[in-house]
Parts: structure tokens; C-alpha cells; sequence
């Protein structure tokens, strides 16, 4: 894989890394998640 093939794959996941970081700051969100997992059980 080029080097610059690779620099956009890191990239790309760094990004879906920090919009995951920043939904689990909201708290509302987090509740949302909480209540689905227990749903499950």
C-alpha cells in the first residue's frame, strides 16, 4: 500500500475515533445507549 494510501486510511480513522469520543461527551446520548442495552436484557 502507497504511503499516502496509508496516511488517508489513519486519517479517516482518527476521525471516526473522534466523533465516537464526541458522542460519548453527551450525556443524553450515553442514557440512549444505557436504556438499549438493558432493553436487551
Amino acid at each position: 500500500m502507497k504511503r499516502t494510501h496509508r496516511t488517508l486510511l489513519y486519517a479517516a480513522m482518527l476521525g471516526l475515533l473522534l466523533m465516537v469520543f464526541a458522542l460519548y461527551l453527551q450525556p443524553d446520548f450515553l442514557r440512549a445507549v444505557a436504556d438499549q442495552v438493558w432493553a436487551c436484557f
